[in-house]
């Protein structure tokens, strides 16, 4: 009897280690297919929030940008150096809060010629790394990509604010380029469309208008065929301006300011209230 009772605790006891094992394994099988799952998953995420973008712009590839900023830079006049802290100062700001994946182009005032003016740069803003998750995502690659477009991009607009002046200034023309190249691109339709402009507002073309010498009522200068050729489609974009103040200019007054203010709500554009550049020589 004592045999067999031994037989028995002994079975027993066989029995349980293997129950405890194939626990062991199942669980250990759990636990790597919990792994395998879940590093699935933050592959698929992360490949889900990685937006294909273009090395040399940074802008999206397969998709259009959140929104459209547009900087136009009046290089017609020399800027004294209180002018160009105040303005890195502003378009720094204005450069960290466009959104993630914003185009950015800059124009300048060029000279008086017949050609389209062309953006001097095409950059969307990549993010600087802080919207994205640390897990599965690359914040740290991100933010190496926002410095270099931050670095570009105050260099352009300091090499282009330090530039020559020149003897004309066709400001009508440099907002009509940048309708044609810019906002009036199919592709641009329905996104949020911003116009920065830093600039005294004082249009000077010789058989035009020029500003300098008298600054029309707009309902009378629309009629006129010079508006005519520089007149542009501006709907459904916002316009910020910088103004830069001429001490001793007597044109820049509040009918300075009106005329301009028509002049963008008849093509179709928002003036937002300027904001005011002073420390010209």
């Amino acid at each position: 009897m004592r045999l067999r009772e031994l037989k028995t605790e002994t079975s027993s006891k066989a029995r349980d280690k293997g129950r405890a094992l194939n626990l062991k394994i199942a669980g250990a099988g759990a636990v790597a297919l919990i792994l395998i799952v879940g590093g699935a998953t933050l592959a698929l995420k992360g490949r889900a929030a990685t937006v294909p973008t273009d090395p040399a712009t940074l802008c999206p590839t397969k998709r259009p940008p959140s929104q459209i900023a547009v900087l136009l830079l009046d290089v017609s006049s020399r800027y004294s150096e209180p002018q160009r802290l105040q303005i890195q100062n502003e378009l720094a700001r204005l450069r960290d809060s466009i959104p993630r994946l914003a185009l950015v182009e800059v124009y300048t005032v060029d000279k008086l010629g017949r050609r389209v003016t062309t953006p001097i740069d095409h950059l969307c803003n990549p993010g600087t790394g802080a919207e994205l998750n640390q897990v599965y995502q690359n914040p740290h690659l991100a933010r190496k990509k926002w410095e270099g477009f931050a670095t570009k991009l105050r260099a352009d607009v300091d090499g282009e604010i330090k530039s020559p002046p020149h003897a004309t200034s066709p400001i009508f023309e440099a907002i009509q380029s940048t309708a044609l190249r810019t906002f009036g691109r199919p592709e641009y339709d329905k996104l949020p469309k911003h116009l920065v402009i830093v600039s005294d507002l004082l249009q000077h073309v010789p058989g035009g208008l020029s500003m300098y010498k008298d600054v029309p009522p707009f309902d009378k200068f629309k009629n006129t065929d010079y508006f005519a050729r520089v007149r542009t489609d501006l709907r459904d974009v916002s316009v910020l301006v910088y103004y830069l103040v001429r001490p001793g200019v007597k044109e820049q007054d509040r009918k300075h300011l009106e005329f301009w203010e028509q002049y963008f709500r008849f093509q179709g554009a928002e003036m937002e209230p300027v904001k005011k550049i002073f420390g010209d020589k």
